[in-house]
């Protein structure tokens, strides 16, 4: 009896295995840069599994089931990047997975105070402070003058603008219906590999930033691209569809 529970046991962990999947693929940098330095990944399988990539890639054997794959990069004993993606096994194979990081709690908060902070007042500094702030009162004070007998001018020259900005609108709604636009857009994502951040296509596109998204929404209606919210910030991937024809 005891003998036949162990064969039928055998036989589970057997078929069990059969269904059994790598999942591997490329770690990125919040600007689609591959990781070269020292990254820890980790998944909770059972038992858990842990790697500590220097090449910017990773692999697990998993079995059919749910996971949480994790990721992260220290630079100078600080936590800089950080990732977390659940993934579904549902088959045998090979499967890739790219993992895209972005920076930690920590490192924001350090780059939001790095850009309020304030250098440290230098006395030696008095006499330029002084003196910048006399050319300072001096040039208002010119352009006050100048205003005030330009006034009447002014007028006019503010209707054109009014003129030229409904024209220069007219033009940019044309240009972000029309196909040339979308097909810029698809060539600079191809361009990156099929993978590329929104920041990178408008400085590529002169265009505003809302502009950007309502090509990018047509784009995700037609089912030419997919937008990935990573952070702060958008990925834009071309379809696999698209991609292959």
């Amino acid at each position: 009896m005891l003998k036949k529970l162990i064969i039928v046991l055998m036989l589970l962990i057997s078929i069990e295995n059969c269904y059994a999947a790598t999942i591997h693929g490329n770690i990125y940098d919040p600007d689609l840069n591959k990781m070269e330095g020292r990254t820890e990944v980790e998944v909770d399988s059972s038992p858990r599994q842990y790697q500590v990539s220097t090449d910017g890639t990773y692999s697990f054997f998993l079995l059919v089931g749910k996971y949480t794959i994790k990721a992260k990069y220290e630079e100078h004993g600080r936590l800089k990047y950080i990732a977390e993606e659940r993934i579904v096994v549902r088959d045998e194979g090979r499967f890739i997975h790219d993992i895209v990081m972005y920076p930690s709690p920590e490192e924001e908060e350090r780059l939001l105070n790095k850009t309020l902070e304030r250098p440290e007042d230098n006395p030696n500094k008095t006499q330029d402070i002084l003196l910048f702030v006399i050319i300072g009162s001096v040039f208002v004070i010119s352009i006050l003058l100048v205003a005030y007998f330009l006034r009447k001018e002014k007028k006019k020259e503010h209707v054109q603008v009014k003129e030229e900005e409904s024209f220069a609108a007219t033009e940019e709604e044309k240009d972000v219906d029309s196909p040339e636009s979308l097909d810029k857009v698809i060539r600079i994502i191809k361009e990156n590999n099929g993978r590329v951040t929104q920041k990178e296509i408008r400085k590529q596109i002169p265009l505003s930033e809302a502009k950007i998204s309502l090509m990018i929404t047509e784009l995700e209606d037609k089912g030419i691209v997919k937008r990935i919210k990573k952070g702060r910030g958008n990925i834009i991937i071309l379809s696999k569809k698209l991609d292959s024809d």
